[in-house]
């Protein structure tokens, strides 16, 4: 298959995101290019507004995706300066490079934006409540990147391996979990449409090959709580029912949303099919962590790997 002659630029390439989107963009043979402040391509500060936008005008990708962010709640409400500088400044310098050189701007959001209905789904026009700096910030970081025509923000809830971090990811804290066999805490009332990082860079790129703009749901075309998607994990690794205690997210954590489920209608009209269901999630993320554990020798090591 020969290259593809357009070019990809991805800010946060080193992240859980970036790393499968870097993959995904180098094996669809785009020319690719990461950008952090830890490789893989190109050395940017990305708090740094000024190198951001120089890094893309000297470059002139065709594409660039922004997946770099603080993605801590208690990081962003410690330091709500610190949230802004990463979350939301950055992208404002993005916008104006990408109007300066006619690229595509994809900013990757979050769905952190609703509370107090269960399950339902939230379409891209659903009204939004932001109840912490993580859902501000990154809020703060749709409105720049939408100054910019054609450009697309992509509002999901992704899971997958972190490779060397020393901060699991919440799919590798399951695995932990249900290794440990331990007694541990379910959310029964926290909902949310998961889906692998995997398969969402897949569907993005997918999504590329269309001309579509403006915000777009990517995710799971299910909402289920955190307790259900434990449940069909351990089922699906044949260990049983996890030992767990069902509690409620609002004895836990503070000013958090807790019903983020994401309407996936327009992505599936776009692409002429439906994203993943729960079961393809968790299929797709077992398969990945039993590959991990026959390559690295165990468990715990197919985590932490």
């Amino acid at each position: 298959m020969s290259a593809n002659s357009k070019s990809v630029l991805i800010f946060g390439a080193t992240g859980m995101f970036g790393r499968e989107l870097y993959r995904e963009s180098r094996e669809r043979r785009f020319r690719t290019f990461g950008a952090s402040r830890h490789g893989p391509d190109v050395w940017v500060d990305f708090m740094d507004g000024n190198a951001v936008h120089e890094a893309i005008v000297e470059m002139r990708p065709d594409i660039v995706i922004n997946s770099g962010a603080i993605v801590s709640h208690s990081t962003c409400e410690e330091s709500p300066e610190l949230a802004y500088s990463v979350n939301s400044r950055p992208v404002a310098f993005m916008a104006m490079a990408a109007r300066e050189t006619g690229c595509r701007l994809v900013q990757i959001s979050t769905d952190h934006f609703f509370s107090g209905d269960g399950f339902a789904l939230h379409d891209e026009e659903a009204p939004v409540t932001l109840l912490n700096e993580y859902a501000r910030t990154k809020y703060a970081g749709e409105a720049f990147a939408l100054t910019c025509a054609g450009s697309l923000v992509v509002r999901t809830n992704i899971t997958g391996f972190r490779e060397e971090s020393a901060v699991e990811s919440f799919i590798e804290w399951v695995f932990s979990m249900l290794e440990s066999q331990e007694e541990f805490n379910l959310f029964e009332d926290y909902f949310a449409s998961t889906i692998s990082t995997r398969q969402a860079s897949s569907v993005l790129f997918d999504l590329l090959e269309h001309n579509v703009s403006g915000r777009i749901n990517l995710a799971c075309r299910e909402a289920v709580s955190k307790k259900h998607f434990v449940e069909t994990v351990a089922d699906r690794l044949g260990l049983g029912p996890p030992h767990a205690r069902s509690v409620s997210v609002h004895d836990f954590l503070s000013s958090r949303a807790e019903s983020v489920g994401l309407d996936v209608s327009r992505a599936e009209t776009v692409l002429g099919r439906r994203l993943p269901d729960l079961e393809a999630v968790v299929g797709q993320l077992v398969s990945e962590f039993e590959t991990r554990k026959n390559r690295c020798g165990g468990i715990s090591r197919a985590v932490s790997a």
